[in-house]
């Protein structure tokens, strides 16, 4: 088949096929309980939809600048000055259709044919595939259990070739909901301005941390700013999946050339997703309303599991995954996830997807009478 050869090494997204196929049971009338999305289950805040109808009511519907609306760029990078405590200017910041589109910009513009890059495993699906399209080849860091799903520096290190360009980091980290404190980053920059790599550092779950535990972004680090492109976005903290919006932020002479990605591609993000965008950031109540209502329905998880026979959850530090060790079982993760979903109608995703068999990965981004249901599901299952 005359095709592009990296397309055709290409995987679908096992997420995404988990999540069409729940859906697909729930069209059909099945009273599936969804563990599988990976999206808020709130609607978008009404002080977000009324900016994205002023913005149509006032004819806002035109091509923006390819880098995105100024006033939106303007306050991505008074966040991230502020909260974030990156130095940048609003000229180091590219609004992007969603922050997966993001890090590939961020990966076609740093990578070279055949230059490689280190993904801690598990990792996001997404992660690997991009890095083909980039011309580019993954190579695989594992992050034990032992270490709560961390990378070891050592390991790291030697991990590191003449060949190596990448280090993609995320967190809070889909799919293990674990992330990492400065000392933990402090010793991951040392190897990274030993080595001169570049660093590609996914928080878009930030918002999303339990417990009391802080984000500290990897760019904020000593000497970490040139080699770090931050990746953000709107669709977790603000429940915006469908508005498809993200950004990334960096040095300006990688910015600026990223932009040309922008020019030919996609030529801009939507415009009304962008003008409704610029109010989120005055209204960090809501991001904090939210956060606190995920805490909740992750500790009922977590305490519902944790009765459950020959399943381990590991409690989730931030985003909203529960990554569980189904390994007494003797089931490997796909085998698990059909049996679940089709016998007892409980989806969840197979942790095979993220790098890793034996796990699997439910989202508590549903209610807590759904939580409770499944929970009693997955007692059921492992009863019968």
């Amino acid at each position: 088949m005359p095709l592009n050869p990296r397309v055709l090494s290409l995987s679908k997204s096992a997420t995404l096929k988990i999540t069409a196929l729940t859906k697909k049971l729930i069209r059909e009338g099945k009273d599936v309980v969804n563990f599988a999305a990976g999206e808020p289950d709130f609607d978008t805040p009404d002080f977000i939809k009324q900016e994205a109808i002023k913005a149509i009511n006032h004819g806002f519907t035109k091509y923006t600048p390819s880098a995105g609306v100024p006033a939106l760029r303007e306050a991505i990078a008074q966040k991230l000055n502020l909260e974030n405590k990156i130095p940048l200017k609003p000229e180091g910041v590219i609004v992007t259709s969603g922050a997966k589109y993001a890090v590939y910009v961020a990966l076609s513009t740093l990578l070279e044919d055949n230059q490689e890059v280190i993904i801690p495993s598990p990792y996001w699906v997404s992660y690997p595939e991009m890095v083909k399209l980039a011309g580019a080849k993954a190579s695989y860091l594992a992050a034990d259990e032992k270490d709560n799903f961390k990378i070891n520096p050592l390991h790291l290190e030697k991990a590191i070739n003449h060949k190596t360009k990448i280090l993609i980091l995320n967190y809070p980290s889909n799919p293990t909901g674990i992330t990492y404190t400065y000392e933990d980053l402090k010793a991951i920059s040392a190897i990274v301005k030993k080595r001169r790599i570049y660093v590609i550092s996914d928080e878009i779950y930030e918002a999303l941390l339990y417990d009391g535990l802080k984000h500290y972004s990897f760019a904020a680090l000593p000497d970490m700013f040139e080699r770090t492109i931050t990746i953000n976005g709107f669709s977790k903290a603000f429940s915006m999946t469908g508005w498809r919006l993200g950004y990334l932020a960096g040095p300006e002479e990688i910015i600026n050339q990223a932009s040309k990605m922008i020019d030919h591609t996609t030529s801009c993000a939507c415009a009304i997703s962008q003008k409704a965008a610029v109010a989120a950031f005055k209204y960090s109540d809501w991001v904090e309303e939210s956060r606190r209502i995920f805490q909740k329905r992750r500790d009922l998880l977590f305490n519902g599991l944790s009765a459950c026979p020959k399943i381990t959850p590991f409690k989730s530090q931030g985003t909203f995954y529960m990554f569980c060790d189904i390994r007494k079982t003797g089931l490997n993760s796909f085998d698990f996830a059909s049996k679940l979903l089709e016998n007892h109608l409980v989806s969840c995703v197979p942790a095979d997807a993220f790098g890793i068999d034996g796990f699997i990965r439910l989202s508590f981004s549903t209610s807590e009478e759904q939580i409770t249901k499944g929970i009693e599901r997955i007692k059921n299952f492992f009863q019968e």
